[in-house]
């Protein structure tokens, strides 16, 4: 039987979940002067890791973030497009312009950041619920082994990732679950031909309907290989890729999968609401994620940086409101509202692409020197502005042009 224990703990901030969202929006709280407590349901921080750790340098550079040389695998300065008749479009970028990060060592150092500046972190600590008084959010129920206790607080910072638990126990609006495809992801050793600077993209529909499959390179000759479906049987679409994709079966036949990991990605871009009274919502809990490519590392943090100061001048002005704290929301969606926007949209135009349209849409590409243009973008991360640039090109507006018009076709 389950005993039941309340203790007011009256805390600054209580942040929920541990990874790299929670991790700096603590960071940045207590930097600023506030108590701050993390819940984390695992026992070790960063454990089990669900990321592909594919990050561009631009973006973390933002942060000034000095990494542990544990932290970085890889460096990429190239990325491979297959179609799904095997048509090929490469861009080479004269120098390495994303990371390889172990997400497990990334989320620690996150962690031990935070705990630098004060930040408690309490392992083993299921958020159960939210607690409310007078329509406030004023802390949380955690259930630790075979006892509950309320943590209460005047500001809640909600990172607990792509399940949104907390938002649907409390009747708010979550993500789109609809815009949600399943990942999964396997450590693979010794892939042949394998270059270690290039990341490949594999497209079509016949085994990852509504996203894409990938090989990310290690240094030393293993690789993450993995993908994203809109199925429900995401081990049994990477199993049919490994063995039968007409170009990755031959790379990968006979080789030791290890490490099957299962990640929920988010497409739908932000979710409508992410303030309430004494709660902010952030991560991949808010589907801060790019729609286009399901990366949610680089906009995460940049969120989180901005939901741990808003939490912060709270907490210091003594109001945890929803008008106050809607100061979040203004500035993150001031940062990346935009991109989200474009790249939303993107992502409806790409799932509305049939295999023969990819297979164009590359030859095209290919046919123009597309990559001559695509190797100038100047930062991977916010794609709209990128976009705009880049349709300056009569070569690129071309393409674009032509599958939007195809996508509705």
């Amino acid at each position: 039987m389950v005993r039941s224990k309340v203790i007011s703990v009256d805390n600054d901030v209580i942040v929920v979940g541990a990874g790299s969202a929670g991790c700096f929006s603590a960071f940045h709280a207590a930097k600023l002067g506030v108590q701050v407590i993390i819940c984390e349901e695992h026992s070790e921080v960063g454990v089990p890791s669900h990321c592909t750790g594919h990050v561009s340098r631009d973006g973390l550079k933002r942060f000034n973030l000095s990494l542990p040389e544990n932290v970085l695998e890889n460096e990429i300065d190239s990325v491979i497009f297959y179609s799904p008749s095997g048509y090929t479009l490469k861009v080479r970028f004269s120098y390495p312009v994303t990371y390889v990060i172990n997400r497990e060592r990334f989320d620690q150092h996150l962690c031990n950041m935070a705990q630098k500046k004060g930040v408690e972190v309490l392992n083993h600590a299921h958020v159960d619920s939210l607690i409310f008084k007078d329509q406030m959010t004023r802390g949380v129920v955690i259930k630790e082994k075979n006892e509950t206790r309320k943590l209460t607080s005047r500001v809640v910072i909600d990172a607990e990732g792509v399940s949104s638990t907390l938002l649907k126990r409390a009747g708010l609006p979550s993500l789109n679950y609809q815009l949600v495809a399943n990942g999964v992801q396997a450590e693979v050793d010794k892939i042949d031909n394998i270059q270690n600077s290039t990341v490949e993209v594999f497209l079509g529909r016949d085994f990852t309907s509504g996203f894409f499959a990938w090989i990310v390179p290690h240094q030393d000759g293993k690789a993450k290989v993995g993908l994203g479906t809109t199925q429900n049987n995401p081990k049994d679409c990477l199993r049919n890729f490994i063995r039968h994709h007409p170009i990755a079966r031959r790379r990968l036949k006979f080789r030791d999968v290890k490490s099957l990991v299962y990640h929920p990605i988010s497409l739908g871009g932000p979710i409508s609401r992410t303030f309430y009274d004494g709660l902010l919502i952030v991560g991949d809990a808010a589907s801060q994620v790019k729609p286009t490519t399901g990366g949610g590392l680089i906009m995460g943090l940049t969120c989180a940086k901005i939901a741990g100061e808003v939490a912060a001048s709270a907490i210091h002005r003594e109001n945890s409101t929803a008008a106050f704290l809607s100061e979040y929301e203004q500035l993150w969606r001031r940062r990346i509202g935009f991109e989200m926007m474009v790249m939303k949209h993107i992502r409806i135009m790409l799932n509305r692409l049939s295999d023969k349209q990819l297979d164009r849409l590359v030859a095209l590409s290919t046919r123009l020197e597309l990559s001559k243009t695509l190797n100038s973008v100047a930062d991977i991360d916010f794609q709209g502005t990128s976009l705009v640039q880049l349709i300056k090109n009569p070569k690129f507006l071309l393409t674009t042009l032509y599958f939007l018009i195809a996508s509705f076709l």
